[in-house]
């Protein structure tokens, strides 16, 4: 592998250029949770599940609806059957042939007409209740999507400060890496590309800032010896070297 060469300040200079390199992976990586935010997903997931809700309830009011004008319409029904009977006994223009048949008539219809007032009552309670169900789950629907508008906005917010910086972060390094030699910042970002961002690190006394270790006696003689404009390797890691 052929030998790169760099003055002191243009190895500072990669340094400078991983660091940004480290700074813009950290806005991608902010940017890409941004858009999985599980939050979001969560209130849009539970927006999504009341919005059923409300259109089951909305169904199930409009089902009470109906039955109870039916139950009120049965019930009324009775109550005239009931009324014309008490009539025509209270007019007394009946036959005692007939009297015992309206008498009777009578009896049923009110017994009948109480079943049917309960019916009606009990309907009227059921069409209440989805109708408060309706309005309830309105309300937690609203909140949601309410819910889901906030956060949504704040990601928008946060993703547009997190590409402003990304922008100005990718300008700086482009900047930078002018002060850098092309074989090197070639021979960097391979390195970087096959170390999970980290192409170059810092040797200071014996640790090696790449393997988080302190290197042998042997490795730190050898690297001694490189003159001062030649870049080393660390024996660990590969990664680049710039020794302070």
């Amino acid at each position: 592998m052929s030998t790169l060469i760099a003055t002191p300040q243009e190895q500072r200079a990669l340094l400078e250029v991983q660091e940004l390199d480290a700074q813009i992976a950290r806005a991608k990586t902010r940017l890409a949770s941004l858009r999985a935010d599980e939050e979001y997903a969560a209130a849009r997931a539970e927006a999504k599940h009341l919005a059923a809700q409300l259109a089951e309830a909305e169904q199930a009011r409009e089902d009470a609806d109906r039955d109870a004008l039916a139950a009120a319409d049965t019930a009324s029904a009775t109550r005239a059957r009931r009324d014309r009977t008490r009539s025509r006994l209270q007019e007394g223009q009946v036959s005692p042939k007939d009297l015992e048949g309206l008498v009777h008539e009578e009896a049923t219809l009110e017994a009948l007409l109480e079943q049917h007032d309960a019916a009606a009552l009990a309907a009227m309670q059921e069409a209440d209740a989805a109708t408060a169900a309706v309005a309830e789950t309105t309300q937690r629907l609203e909140t949601a999507r309410r819910t889901v508008s906030d956060r949504a906005e704040h990601l928008r917010a946060e993703g547009a400060e997190v590409t402003k910086v990304g922008r100005r972060l990718a300008a700086e390094r482009a900047q930078t890496a002018t002060g850098v030699p092309q074989p090197v910042l070639a021979r960097y970002e391979k390195i970087r590309d096959r170390n999970a961002g980290l192409g170059v690190g810092t040797l200071m006394g014996s640790h090696s800032g790449p393997a988080g270790t302190d290197l042998s006696p042997v490795e730190l003689e050898r690297l001694r010896a490189l003159p001062e404009n030649v870049l080393a390797e660390c024996p660990v890691t590969g990664v680049l070297l710039v020794r302070l």
